[in-house]
């Protein structure tokens, strides 16, 4: 498999590469204008027009990009789905994609339709690539499935953020997975251009996607080492400074090797091998600020899901600022538990924009007060009592979450 730290990670007819991109929309196997049989074959019209078509067994899917509104990206791009010679969705491809709740400036460039069974249920799914235009970002997947109960076709938006995702069957059992960096890593401790990731892996099934890097230590292991290659490719391209010298004199910038250390030790805690993780980390990275860089990368870590288990903090409110957040991943059984200091009187407001997880909220005396329940999003009440309020977060099942709490 091609991973993500490799010099080139081609996703959707964008070719990536460290630090520069260049876009090659016309990687397609299948010309624009093609039309996919349902053996699966490629037949091209004489008249190749701009309209995409691929059938697969009894669904048909028809991609028009409609008029380029500057030559790259469409203005109106439109979908028609068909089963079993029937059209059960002939319409607009929504011009706006969700990310964890936010909406993101329109489709730049739908391409790359596919027509597939991505869960192995016998009922394929309509897959489409979007780039949104930028200097490298933003990349994502539309995927339109059939929900039986409807009778119609419902559509999940995948977004990828800067890097993009491949489609491969890892483990042979035909059912692809979606293969991806954990973009979260992007300027967390370095330029664009100099910043490593950890591998992703998705699975999609039955209208949702899931994060399954978990399942696959080979190709996490992969990983690691290509991320280990990189830190020694690193030393051997640049300069860098000697173990007892002040770095900001100097002047040195070591954010390319606390980068890939980062992306390698999230890759050791998917591993769970994070003791001999740290131990490798403090010999190859010797300077002064270690102690400053382990805490920072602790912190991310946690707060991106690598670091689970239970623990207790303060929410971190940002200075002059009554608004804090948290976030992390919880297994079951996990509880992780935020203290914040407030007064009788003042409001408390929690917003979990991403996560099934229950919030319990206890009073400074210990004694439950509220709680908000997985799928439930936003609570607000006056706080009645001074003290320390404890919120515990918890999941019925392995989840990821983001929480925002505000004391106005």
């Amino acid at each position: 498999m091609t991973h993500p730290q490799g010099k080139w990670f081609k996703f959707f007819g964008l070719s990536l590469g460290i630090g520069s991109i260049s876009l090659a929309f016309c990687a397609n196997p299948a010309p624009l204008g093609a039309q996919e049989n349902g053996a699966g074959k490629t037949e091209t019209d004489a008249n190749a027009s701009p309209i995409e078509r691929v059938q697969r067994g009894n669904v048909a899917a028809t991609l028009n990009p409609g008029p380029a509104s500057d030559g790259l990206c469409s203005a109106e791009p439109t979908l028609t789905i068909t089963r079993r010679g029937k059209p059960l969705f002939d319409g607009p491809v929504a011009n706006r994609v969700n990310r964890g709740g936010d909406d993101l400036l329109g489709l730049c460039r739908v391409s790359n339709l596919d027509v597939r069974d991505l869960d192995g249920d016998q009922e394929p799914e309509i897959l489409l690539s979007n780039y949104s235009g930028g200097a490298h970002c933003c990349l994502s997947s539309l995927i339109y499935y059939y929900d039986r109960a409807t009778l119609s076709y419902k559509r999940l938006d995948q977004f990828w953020g800067n890097g993009g995702a491949g489609l491969e069957d890892l483990d042979q059992d035909g059912r692809p997975e979606f293969v991806s960096r954990d973009d979260r890593f992007a300027y967390a401790f370095a330029s664009y251009a100099a910043s490593s990731y950890p591998i992703q892996i998705w699975r999609y099934a039955k209208g949702d996607i899931k994060d399954v890097t978990r399942l696959y230590p080979q190709e996490v292991y992969g990983d690691a080492y290509e991320l280990w290659q990189r830190y020694q490719q690193i030393k051997q391209d640049f300069e860098l400074p000697a173990i007892d010298q002040d770095i900001s004199a100097t002047g040195a910038n070591l954010g390319p090797v606390r980068a890939v250390l980062a992306a390698y030790m999230a890759d050791k805690y998917m591993l769970n091998q994070e003791v001999d993780g740290w131990k490798r980390l403090a010999q190859l990275y010797p300077w002064r600020d270690r102690p400053q860089f382990v805490t920072s990368l602790k912190q991310h870590l946690r707060d991106t899901g690598y670091i689970t288990g239970s623990f207790t903090q303060r929410i971190d409110f940002q200075q002059g600022s009554s608004i804090g957040s948290a976030g992390g991943r919880l297994l079951r059984g996990d509880r992780h538990r935020y203290l914040l200091k407030a007064r009788a009187g003042q409001t408390l407001d929690v917003t979990v924009p991403q996560g099934k997880v229950r919030v319990q909220i206890f009073k400074p005396d210990g004694q439950r007060w509220t709680r908000l329940e997985p799928g439930q999003r936003k609570l607000k009440r006056a706080l009645p009592a001074n003290g320390d309020y404890r919120l515990e977060v918890t999941a019925p099942e392995e989840s990821g979450y983001s929480m925002v709490v505000e004391i106005p």
